[in-house]
C-alpha cells in the first residue's frame, strides 16, 4: 500500500514539473566511461559517474547511500544456492525509491541536475522521452536503465526472459556448475572494483556477464565514424538536390551455414547496385550484424559491403555499414541513426531495398506493430512503396533511443 501511495505521489509531482524539451545535438560530445560497453548500453550511468558534481550529490542523499550499501553487501555476499544475481536486480520499489531521490536532487540542486538533463537531451539516446518534463524524462530514463540491468542479469544467469533466445542466449549452459562458478568470479571482480555509487554493483555484474559470454557485438565496430570514414567524408561534398533519395538501405539476410554471405544477401545487393547506378541515391547503407549461425565471426553488413565493392564495383566511399542490426526492425532503426550521425539530411526521404516479400512485410501493419512492441515507436515515417523491390520513408529521430532490452544491439 505504501509503495502504491509513493508511486502515485511521484507521478503527480512528475506531471507538475516543467522542463524545456531539446532536440538532439548533431555535434554532441559523448562522455567516455571505464567501459565502452557501458557507454553504449547504459549511457545514463556513464553520465551519473562523469558529470562533474553528480557522484558527490548522490553520495550525500540518504536513500542512495542506503541502496549503495545494500547492493555492495549483496554482491560481496551472494546467496549460496539458487539464483546468484536475483538480489542484485532492481525491484519496482527500488526503482521508485531512486526516482524519488532523483526528484529531490532535481528540486534541491537544480544547477547540477540541469547539466545532467542537458547532456541527456543533447545525446539523443533518450529521444523517446524528449517531450516529457525534466522529472519524467529522468525518471523514465532511470527505469529503462534499471530494467536493462535486470534483463541482462536474468538472461545471462538463468537463461530466462530473452526476447530472442535462439540468437541472443548465453554462450555456455547457464545451469551447469562450471558456469555458476564463472558467475561467482564475475561477482568477485565487481567487489574488487570497489563500487562507490548505488547502481555500480549490479551494473558491473551485468557487464561482466556479457563479457563472460563474449557478447560484445554492440561495440565490435565502434566508432562507426571510423568504420564508415570514407563515406562520411564524401557526404560533405554531396549535392542532395541531384538525387531523389538521400540514402539506400539494403536489408541483410543471414547465411544458413558456413558461407560468409547468403545468396539472398547477394541478390539484394545486386538490386541495390542497379538502383544506385540509376542515380536513385548517392549512398548505400548495408545492414546486418553477427546473427546466424550463432557465434558467427561474420557480420552480414561487412560481407555485403565487400560484395558490393569487390564484385559489383560500387565505390567504397558510397557504402556505409551497419554491422549491428539483428532484425528488420533494427535494420531500419540503425540506418536512421547512421543518416543522422553522418550528417545526411534527416528531413528528406531515404530508400529501403530488399526482395519482394520482405518489402511487402516492411510496408505492412504487422511490421508497424512489431516495431511498436519491440522499440516503442515506428522508425520509418510516411512509408511509400514505389516499386516491388523498394520503398521510401522519412527517418524518425526517435530511432536514436537506446533499447536496453537488446544489449547486443542497443
Amino acid at each position: 500500500m505504501k509503495n502504491c501511495f509513493l508511486t502515485g505521489l511521484l507521478l503527480l509531482v512528475l506531471s507538475c514539473t516543467f522542463g524545456q524539451p531539446a532536440s538532439p545535438d548533431l555535434h554532441y560530445k559523448f562522455y567516455k566511461g571505464t567501459s565502452v560497453l557501458q557507454d553504449r548500453i547504459f549511457y545514463l550511468f556513464t553520465l551519473l559517474e562523469r558529470v562533474p558534481g553528480l557522484p558527490q550529490l548522490m553520495n550525500k542523499d540518504s536513500t542512495l547511500i542506503a541502496l549503495r550499501n545494500t547492493y555492495a553487501q549483496r554482491v560481496a555476499h551472494p546467496v549460496s544456492s539458487g539464483d546468484l544475481t536475483a538480489s542484485l536486480q532492481f525491484s519496482s520499489s527500488t526503482i521508485n525509491e531512486v526516482s524519488g531521490a532523483f526528484l529531490t536532487l532535481l528540486q534541491q540542486h537544480p544547477k547540477e541536475m540541469e547539466r545532467l538533463l542537458s547532456e541527456m537531451r543533447g545525446s539523443g539516446l533518450f529521444q523517446l522521452y524528449a517531450g516529457k518534463t525534466d522529472a519524467a524524462f529522468l525518471s523514465l530514463a532511470w527505469k529503462d536503465a534499471a530494467d536493462g540491468v535486470n534483463y541482462i542479469l536474468n538472461a545471462y544467469t538463468n537463461g530466462k526472459g530473452l526476447r530472442y533466445p535462439v540468437i541472443d542466449s548465453a554462450t555456455y549452459y547457464v545451469l551447469s556448475p562450471a558456469y555458476r562458478t564463472m558467475v561467482q568470479r564475475v561477482m568477485e571482480q565487481a567487489v574488487e572494483k570497489q563500487p562507490d555509487l548505488f547502481f555500480q554493483p549490479s551494473l558491473q555484474v551485468a557487464l561482466g556477464l556479457l563479457e563472460l559470454n563474449r557478447r560484445d557485438e554492440a561495440v565490435r565496430y565502434e566508432p562507426l565514424s571510423g568504420t564508415n570514414e570514407e563515406a562520411y567524408k564524401q557526404i560533405k561534398k554531396t549535392d542532395w538536390n541531384k538525387y531523389p533519395y538521400t540514402a539506400m538501405l539494403i536489408l541483410g539476410a543471414s547465411p544458413v551455414a558456413k558461407e560468409t554471405i547468403s545468396e539472398t544477401g547477394k541478390s539484394r545487393c545486386r538490386t541495390g547496385a542497379e538502383l544506385y547506378r540509376k542515380g536513385m541515391a548517392p549512398f548505400i547503407i548495408v545492414s546486418g550484424g553477427h546473427v546466424r549461425p550463432v557465434g558467427t565471426q561474420y557480420s552480414e553488413a561487412v560481407e555485403m559491403k565487400k560484395y558490393l565493392v569487390n564484385e559489383l564495383k560500387i565505390p567504397a566511399s558510397a557504402v556505409m555499414v551497419d554491422p549491428y542490426a539483428r532484425h528488420t526492425t533494427t535494420n531500419v532503426r540503425n540506418a536512421v541513426r547512421i543518416v543522422w550521425q553522418s550528417g545526411i539530411p534527416a528531413n528528406k526521404r531515404m530508400m529501403c531495398v530488399s526482395d519482394v516479400m520482405h518489402i511487402a512485410y516492411v510496408n505492412s501493419p504487422m511490421f508497424t506493430q512489431r516495431c511498436t512492441t519491440e522499440l516503442g515507436y515506428m522508425p520509418a515515417a510516411d512509408i511509400k512503396q514505389a516499386d516491388l523491390y523498394f520503398l521510401s520513408f522519412l527517418p524518425d529521430l526517435r530511432s536514436l533511443q537506446v533499447n536496453v532490452f537488446d544489449p547486443l544491439d542497443p
